[in-house]
């Protein structure tokens, strides 16, 4: 179980007293609340965002994940283009474990009156960065697939638990699949390498959704807590495929 991340998280002693209190709640959220104001600043004057990332940052737009300040800022000039650019940013609800990271839901509203609906992971060494986001457009849909991605969910957990992470990318992650973990993006057949992990006898987990957003026809997000051992926090973003919903991204701390 060396280098598992999924196991070096541990659980903030505050919910060792109180439980669950501080998931989903406004709290600790006023200095992220304030960068993510500047962030948004510094992108409609072109300046760096040098200072908001650290270089294993990574955004995910239009189903492909970028990292790098200087590479987010290249693909957030190009994704504007096709959306509007970024106007405003309201936050929605907080989810955090631990002092020093967290996930924050909001949405935008661009120039051209599209609403995007984004997942912030931050995570603070002296100062917050963003160490994760993900955005995609937010429009109504009459076909709700939380059914389906709670069944999916389950299935990437017996698998798991099962010491199959092959079987997992075989039949849970989308041929586009993504493992993003301390800055290093892992693909198809190295996402199995990368959750190796999994493959000792005594290694178990479970998962609990906190919060599933159908944010379009096609896109779920889906945070929530895994234990081994310990807590921590993951972000799937799931994606429907030929009408299966599939794992398009895993991130977590």
């Amino acid at each position: 179980m060396k280098n598992n991340p999924w196991i070096t998280c541990r659980l903030f002693f505050v919910l060792l007293l109180c439980g669950k209190a501080a998931i989903g709640q406004q709290g600790q959220s006023e200095s992220t609340e304030k960068i993510q104001t500047a962030w948004l600043e510094a992108l409609k004057s072109s300046e760096s965002l040098a200072s908001f990332y650290t270089e294993q940052s990574g955004i995910m737009l239009n189903d492909a994940l970028h990292i790098s300040a200087e590479e987010i800022r290249k693909q957030l000039s190009t994704f504007s283009k096709k959306v509007g650019l970024l106007k405003t940013y309201s936050q929605t609800e907080v989810f955090q474990l631990r002092d020093n990271q967290k996930f924050v839901t909001g949405t935008y509203e661009t120039t051209n009156g599209k609403t995007l609906s984004s997942i912030i992971g931050w995570k603070r060494n002296g100062t917050w960065t963003k160490a994760f986001e993900v955005i995609y457009e937010k429009t109504a849909c009459d076909h709700l697939g939380e059914n389906s991605v709670n069944q999916a969910r389950e299935l990437w957990e017996k698998h798991s638990n099962a010491h199959r992470p092959d079987l997992i990318v075989k039949e849970v992650f989308s041929e586009n699949g993504k493992y993003f973990n301390r800055g290093t993006l892992y693909h198809g057949a190295e996402i199995s390498g990368a959750y190796g992990y999994m493959n000792d006898e005594s290694y178990t987990i479970k998962l609990e959704s906190l919060h599933l957003s159908q944010v379009n026809c096609d896109m779920i997000y889906d945070i929530g807590t895994f234990e081994v051992g310990g807590k921590g926090l993951y972000t799937l973003i799931w994606q429907k495929k030929a009408d299966t919903w599939k794992l398009l991204l895993d991130f977590n701390f």
